[in-house]
C-alpha cells in the first residue's frame, strides 16, 4: 500500500532532523580540536540556527505523527467494524467510532459465547464457530461504553432530606414516690380522713373488782385541701396536621411530664418535711463511709418504729445521694445486716432490706427512711385530664391539662430524715 503524503512528509522531516543534528555535532567537534575550544562569532550563530531548526522540526514531527496515528487508528477501527458486521449480526449497528448494540439479545449472545467458563464454552460450541466467536470478541471490544453519568446532584428532586420522626430528648413522666405511696381517688377539692388520737389501754388488774386500763378512744377528722395543677396552650391546625411527630400529641406528652414532676415534688416535700421533724440524732453530713450510712439507715428505721410503731420498708433518696451511696455500697461488709444491692440503670434495689426509691422531686443530698404506707396520695381519676377546644374561626385548637392532687402523711413519725437538711 502506497504511503500517504503525511507519511512521506514525516519521513522527510525525520531525515532533515537527523542531517541538521549531524551538522550541529560536526561543528561542535571541530571546535573541540582547537586549543581554546571556543566557537567564533559566525560559528555561534550557526550553532544557534541548527538548534532552533531541530526544535522546530521536533514540534512538527510530533504533531504530524499524532495525526497519522489517529488516522491509522480510525482506519483500523473502520476495518474492524466492517469485518465484525460482515456476518450481518441482527441488533448490531456500526457508527464512526465503534459498534452499538441495539438489542439486549444481540449483546447477550456475544457476551455468552465469549465468556471463559465451562458452561459458556459448551454453549458457544453449539451455537457459534471459532470465527464467529473471534468476531464477537472484536465486536465487544468496539462496543461504545460512554454513558452519561447521573449523579445525586442531578436528581436532587428525588432525594428528600431524611427526617427521623422521633424525639430524642428525655421525657420523664415517672413518679416513684407517688407510685410507692398508699393511693386514693380524689372526687372533691378537700380530702378528709380519720386519725386516732387516743387508743384504749389494757392493764393488769390489781385485785378483784378493780379497774384496769380506762383510757378512752378518741378519733379526730383530718382535713387536707388538694392543689389543682393546670397548664394550657393553643396550637394551629397547620402545626397539628403538618408536624411529624404529631405536635398535638407531643404537647400533651410534655405537659404530662411536667405535671408528673410537679406532683412528685409535692409528695417529696411532704415526706421530707415530716422526716425533718423526726430526724435521727446524728445525721449524715457526708456520704463517704459505708458503715456510717448503714448505721444511719438502722437509726432511721429505729426512730420510725419508736415514733409511730411502724416498720420502715423504704429508703427515699435524691438522685445525687443515691449515686453517692452506690459508689460506697460495696466497700465494706456488715456483720449482721445484708448491705443490699442497688442498680444504677433502674435507680432502684435495696439497702439493708429497705426498698430503694430515687426521686428527682427530693432536695439535693436528702435521704429519708420510712413506711411507704404512712404517705397517702389522693388524685383525681385519670389525672392529668386532657382538655381540647376546637377554634374553627381561627383554625386552631386550645389545649390544656388539669388534675387535682394532694399528698399527706397520715401518721406523724412514719418518716425519719437521716441526712442533714439541704
Amino acid at each position: 500500500m502506497s504511503a500517504t503524503q503525511s507519511e512521506l512528509r514525516l519521513a522527510r522531516l525525520i531525515d532533515e532532523r537527523e542531517t541538521t543534528q549531524k551538522l550541529h555535532e560536526d561543528l561542535l567537534a571541530s571546535a573541540e580540536t582547537r586549543d581554546d575550544k571556543s566557537l567564533g562569532d559566525a560559528e555561534r550563530v550557526q550553532v544557534k540556527a541548527y538548534r532552533e531548526r531541530v526544535l522546530g522540526l521536533d514540534d512538527e514531527i510530533k504533531e504530524l505523527a499524532e495525526t497519522i496515528e489517529r488516522h491509522n487508528t480510525a482506519v483500523e477501527n473502520s476495518k474492524a467494524i466492517r469485518r465484525v458486521l460482515a456476518g450481518g449480526q441482527p441488533g448490531v449497528e456500526a457508527s464512526e467510532d465503534g459498534v452499538a448494540y441495539r438489542t439486549m439479545a444481540a449483546y447477550a449472545r456475544d457476551y455468552i459465547i465469549t465468556r471463559e467458563s465451562r458452561v459458556c464454552s459448551q454453549i458457544a460450541s453449539q451455537f457459534a464457530n471459532p470465527q464467529e466467536i473471534q468476531v464477537a470478541r472484536e465486536r465487544l471490544q468496539l462496543a461504545k461504553r460512554a454513558p452519561d453519568n447521573t449523579l445525586s446532584s442531578n436528581v436532587d428532586g428525588l432525594i428528600p432530606d431524611q427526617h427521623i420522626a422521633e424525639i430524642f430528648q428525655v421525657i420523664d413522666s415517672s413518679r416513684p414516690i407517688v407510685a410507692s405511696a398508699r393511693r386514693s381517688s380524689l372526687v372533691r377539692g378537700t380530702l378528709t380522713y380519720p386519725q386516732v388520737d387516743t387508743s384504749p389501754t389494757v392493764a393488769v388488774q390489781a385485785s378483784e373488782k378493780t379497774e384496769g386500763g380506762t383510757d378512752r378512744l378518741a378519733v379526730s377528722m383530718q382535713t387536707a385541701t388538694a392543689s389543682t395543677y393546670i397548664g394550657g396552650g393553643d396550637l394551629s391546625w397547620q402545626a397539628i396536621n403538618w408536624s411529624t411527630p404529631d405536635a398535638l400529641a407531643l404537647w400533651f406528652q410534655l405537659a404530662g411530664a411536667d405535671y408528673a414532676l410537679k406532683t412528685e415534688q409535692d409528695a417529696a416535700q411532704v415526706v421530707q418535711h415530716s422526716g425533718f421533724s423526726f430526724n435521727i440524732a446524728t445525721t449524715l453530713a457526708a456520704l463517704t463511709d459505708f458503715s456510717d450510712v448503714l448505721l444511719a439507715l438502722a437509726s432511721g428505721a429505729g426512730d420510725v418504729y419508736a415514733n409511730s410503731g411502724r416498720m420502715a420498708d423504704t429508703v427515699y433518696l435524691a438522685p445525687d445521694a443515691f449515686y453517692a451511696v452506690a459508689a460506697i455500697a460495696g466497700t465494706e461488709a456488715a456483720n449482721f445486716v445484708a448491705a443490699g444491692q442497688v442498680s444504677l440503670r433502674t435507680q432502684g434495689g435495696s439497702l439493708a432490706g429497705l426498698n430503694v426509691v430515687v426521686s428527682r422531686g427530693m432536695d439535693s443530698g436528702v435521704i429519708v427512711v420510712g413506711d411507704s404506707a404512712g404517705l397517702l396520695v389522693a388524685e383525681t381519676a385519670g389525672a392529668p385530664v386532657e382538655l381540647r377546644v376546637v377554634e374553627p374561626a381561627i383554625g386552631g385548637v386550645e389545649v390544656g391539662i388539669i388534675g387535682a392532687f394532694e399528698a399527706v402523711v397520715v401518721d406523724p413519725g412514719a418518716f425519719a430524715m437521716i441526712t442533714t437538711a439541704s
